[in-house]
């Protein structure tokens, strides 16, 4: 819906167990790609700022 994106990302390993890690997608700032995920991320933002949480 947006066209293709072109992401770097980074892995952050916990020291006490090296088997979990999370990984960080990141794009550059002024690039297709950073303007596309704005306008993804746009879609899923509730626009009266309500955090809603999973029972």
């Amino acid at each position: 819906m947006v066209g293709d994106l072109y992401v770097d990302w980074n892995a952050v390993t916990w020291a006490a167990d090296p088997d979990l890690q999370i990984i960080v997608w990141t794009a550059e700032a002024g690039t297709p790609t950073h303007d596309s995920l704005r306008l993804l991320a746009s879609w899923a933002a509730d626009p009266t700022g309500t955090v809603h949480r999973r029972v």
